[in-house]
């Protein structure tokens, strides 16, 4: 009796949040239009025109012109590697850029696994061997979101 209450309660949730959205408030679970309001939602820039390119995830290490007796932003072309991490950012390639332990990792989107090479290859901080870097394909399985923390000023 509880497991089909249960159910019911969903249920009837469920056909409130279908009611919401039939009057505009939100579209329903899945469908191309609760989709299609979440791309508006995300800003122009997080978002490659046209359609999704697949995605790579991109491992970064220090490399052979990295300065231990300097710290990060002394090092050589690190300037230029955030100038051109915005640049691949701002034409949609940058998905997600963060740093884990004394690693690098970036989210690509990309035509193939040459394009990956294409855009890190221009990167002046791997053509300086300040850092290195290795690109694989990735099968997504589960979409989602991650910000950044608040910048603290």
């Amino acid at each position: 009796m509880k497991q089909s209450s249960t159910r019911a309660g969903r249920r009837r949730a469920l056909s409130s949040l279908g009611s919401v959205a039939a009057l505009g408030g939100l579209a329903p679970f899945g469908s191309d239009a609760a989709r299609a309001q979440a791309a508006q939602a995300a800003p122009a820039a997080s978002r490659p025109a046209g359609p999704a390119l697949p995605a790579f995830a991109v491992e970064i290490r220090t490399g052979p012109g990295w300065d231990a007796n300097k710290p990060p932003q002394a090092q050589a072309q690190f300037r230029e590697h955030s100038a051109h991490l915005r640049r691949l950012r701002d034409e949609g390639h940058l998905l997600l850029g963060a740093r884990y332990g004394d690693k690098g990792l970036l989210v690509v989107a990309a035509a193939d696994l040459a394009a990956v090479h294409r855009l890190l290859d221009g990167d002046p901080s791997m053509q300086a061997g300040t850092f290195v870097y290795e690109a694989h394909p990735m099968a997504v399985f589960h979409g989602g979101c991650v910000q950044p923390p608040p910048r603290r000023g």
